[in-house]
């Protein structure tokens, strides 16, 4: 019955990915995903209060799903690179999707889904005594943040300029390394 749910969650989302590639999302109505999935307005509601959170829905799914339902240590490489692979095969989705802004806007919504990632990762992983006075919900939206902008910079990209290992290559030098390794000081 659980999957049975899941499969209709996705089949209602994948429909708002499918609508939003032929029409502006503002004019996408809840009545047009539940004509394109084959179902009744009800149905639609019974998983998302609106079209946004239909949306939010998809971030979740692309980006975030994998390592939040596997939170292992080693799978933070491999959930990035899934991430990325997401988003190159649905780039025209996602460029048409940040033109969503405004109080549920797109960014927003990658924002908020790599921050919960991060700090469920911190909260099994995070190193005993480590530079405490920096909370995990600190730590989490700056690493969010970091993960949304290599994304947003991935999806916009000339074709071809970075692959999908590439990009995830860059991201975790880039987290793993601090600012002063980058630069030098002549005293």
């Amino acid at each position: 019955m659980e999957n049975r749910k899941g499969m209709m969650r996705a089949s209602l989302y994948e429909s708002l990915r499918e609508l939003m590639l032929k029409k502006v999302f503002e004019k996408i109505t809840i009545k047009q995903i539940c004509d394109q999935t084959g179902v009744i307005r009800a149905t639609f509601y019974n998983y998302f209060d609106d079209k946004y959170d239909c949306l939010n829905a998809i971030v979740h799914h692309d980006l975030t799903e994998e390592m939040l339902s596997n939170p292992d240590k080693d799978v933070a490489k491999n959930t990035i690179e899934h991430a990325l692979q997401r988003v190159d095969e649905n780039r025209n989705f996602y460029r048409i999707a940040y033109n969503v802004t405004g109080q549920n806007s797109f960014e927003d919504m990658i924002r908020v889904n790599l921050q919960l990632m991060f700090e469920e990762y911190f909260r099994h992983y995070r190193k005993p005594g480590y530079i405490e006075q920096y909370p995990d919900a600190l730590l989490s939206a700056y690493y969010g943040e970091c993960l949304a902008f290599v994304i947003k910079q991935f999806v916009f990209q000339k074709d071809g300029e970075l692959t999908v290992k590439q990009a995830a290559a860059m991201l975790l030098d880039l987290m793993g390394h601090s600012f002063y390794d980058f630069v030098t000081y002549n005293g």
